[in-house]
């Protein structure tokens, strides 16, 4: 199987950035309120709640749903 340079290239770098425990999409899904209260308020995500700032690096999917929500939070009058 063929498969673009480009392509090898980021699934290696995934695999490489791999940690022994990491988070799946539905555990980022349950802390995602937290989280994104967190950032609201400046607070360093890295070290408060590590395992979903990796998950974020790593998935789009997750990274655009908490993108999503602070856009929403931030155009919300009542906050």
């Amino acid at each position: 199987m063929d498969m673009p340079p480009a392509m090898a290239k980021q699934m290696l770098n995934a695999v490489q950035q791999t940690e022994e425990v990491e988070y799946s999409c539905d555990d980022v899904y349950r802390l995602m309120d937290e989280y994104v209260e967190l950032v609201r308020r400046g607070e360093d995500t890295s070290k408060l709640m590590p395992l979903v700032e990796h998950h974020l690096k790593m998935c789009g999917d997750c990274r655009e749903e908490v993108e999503a929500l602070l856009r929403m939070m931030d155009s919300d009058p009542q906050r």
